[in-house]
């Protein structure tokens, strides 16, 4: 009966991702109309779908293990949405190295998601917080680890999000990672390099659900931190062969001068 219940609760996000007409005057409102009728089966879905984040969340806790016992560490998930990324982490991480953990999401009915598993686990250093990126910044105005898992693409101004994280951010060991969807600039690194039809294409399905997937993003994180890891792959779409969409992995950290200078 389980399984019954996940494939018609895929299909239902399937459902809403290809054919729902997304409606709304503000970013919060489409945003809420559109994850809103598939919050309860987020995780199931994306599980199968956001192929990067793990990789992403496991780079990371490599770089905050390596901090050792280093004190009042603050994590930072910038829309963190169901707090999956709190769950998987503590895979990889004793989550009580971090101070606080704050997920931060402008999407009510997925905040409520993550409300509900940090009570179930027993998180108590985690704060969900209902509210804008390019606003929020942590109370201690410091965070050792900023993540954007899937949520850079759907952030319009999201130069501001990604100036707004730096501002906070550990100018000494602090740590951004991000994982999305993306496409390649026309000419761009062999690594990242995508064709005219898979540029044209993965734009134009995503541009559907107000995602945006262009290297615009990519190219202000590599002009703004200095990048430390990187990987570009593609991974498959539930119920959808042969497809296959291009994903990337990136963490970065503050440029310090001499590390701009070639020193």
């Amino acid at each position: 009966m389980d399984l019954v219940n996940n494939i018609v609760n895929d299909l239902q996000v399937l459902k809403t991702i290809w054919f729902s007409k997304i409606s709304g005057d503000s970013h919060k409102e489409r945003l809420e109309n559109f994850y809103g009728p598939q919050a309860d089966a987020y995780d199931h879905f994306r599980a199968k779908f956001l192929h990067g984040r793990r990789g992403m969340i496991k780079a990371c806790a490599a770089k905050i293990n390596n901090l050792g016992e280093r004190p009042g560490l603050v994590w930072v998930d910038l829309g963190g949405g169901t707090g999956e990324n709190v769950d998987m982490m503590a895979e990889y991480v004793d989550l009580s190295k971090f101070e606080k953990i704050y997920v931060v999401d402008l999407c009510g009915p997925l905040c409520e998601v993550s409300k509900k598993k940090a009570q179930t686990r027993g998180w108590k250093n985690v704060e969900v917080v209902e509210a804008d990126v390019c606003e929020f910044e942590p109370e201690s105005k410091r965070a050792t680890l900023v993540t954007f898992s899937y949520s850079l693409s759907m952030i319009p101004p999201f130069m501001a999000a990604v100036d707004k994280a730096l501002s906070y951010l550990d100018q000494a060991v602090g740590i951004l990672g991000v994982a999305d969807f993306y496409t390649s600039m026309k000419y761009d690194s062999l690594d990242r390099q995508h064709g005219y039809l898979t540029r044209w294409f993965w734009r134009a399905i995503f541009d559907m659900d107000n995602i945006e997937l262009g290297p615009e993003r990519r190219l202000y994180l590599d002009h703004t931190l200095e990048r430390v890891y990187e990987e570009n792959k593609s991974g498959g779409i539930p119920y959808v062969p042969f497809l296959k969409v291009p994903y990337f992995i990136w963490l970065g950290r503050v440029r310090h001068l001499g590390a701009a200078n070639g020193i």
